[in-house]
């Protein structure tokens, strides 16, 4: 009896070791699953994703080289999420400011579109404040018009905006492009009739939910 015990134990622990060493992941799945952490990460802060001309099933065969690759791509990974999460500080203080309003939970989106046109999210974000609400009387016919644009068509094309990261780029790029030496929310002469009374409607919104001070770089 005691030997056929230990053969049946023996034989179980083999079977959950071979069982275990075929459920481990390849190098190429390992290296493609990477890959998919570092474009989420990319997706997040904003930027391009980082282009692959071989497909991870595709590398040589060689597992030293493939071993590289997957480091590479750790080391991808680390890099982006060390970047990404230096403006989580930003992030919350944005979703803080924006809870209960339309444009609730888009702090990600909206930091990432005040970064890459080098204006302030928090700016941005107070023009929506002062225009409609931040987003609760949005134009009717743009939800995502949250800004006055075009006084809701009536004016200049505002293109239609699917979702508010889109709104966000192309509010970035307005403000930078039609006024890039503004240094405060009174910098925007056009913007609104009474160009004094909107920037400082702004510059309240600015400091009441956001605790920023009115200025409009970043």
């Amino acid at each position: 009896m005691r030997v056929y015990r230990i053969f049946a134990i023996s034989t179980v622990v083999v079977s959950v070791f071979v069982s275990n060493v075929s459920a481990s992941p390849s190098l190429p799945t390992l290296v493609a699953e990477t890959q998919v952490l570092v474009w989420r990460c990319e997706d997040q802060r904003g930027v391009l994703r980082t282009r692959v001309s071989v497909d991870p099933w595709s590398l040589p065969k060689s597992a030293a080289y493939r071993k590289w690759v997957l480091g590479t791509w750790k080391r991808r990974l680390v890099d982006c999420r060390k970047i990404l999460h230096r403006y989580d500080a930003t992030v919350r203080r944005l979703n803080s400011g924006l809870a209960g309003t339309p444009m609730a939970g888009t702090g990600r989106e909206l930091e990432a579109a005040g970064r890459h046109h080098h204006v302030s999210p928090f700016f941005i974000a107070a023009i929506a404040g002062t225009e409609s609400s931040f987003g609760a009387a949005a134009c009717s016919g743009n939800p995502k018009n949250a800004y006055g644009l075009s006084s809701c068509t009536s004016g200049w094309r505002v293109p239609y905006f699917r979702s508010w990261a889109e709104s966000y780029e192309f509010m970035g790029k307005f403000l930078t492009s039609r006024w890039p030496n503004a240094t405060s929310t009174y910098s925007y002469s056009g913007y609104a009739a009474c160009s004094s009374c909107w920037g400082a409607k702004n510059e309240y919104w600015m400091r009441s939910r956001f605790g920023v001070t009115n200025s409009v770089r970043y």
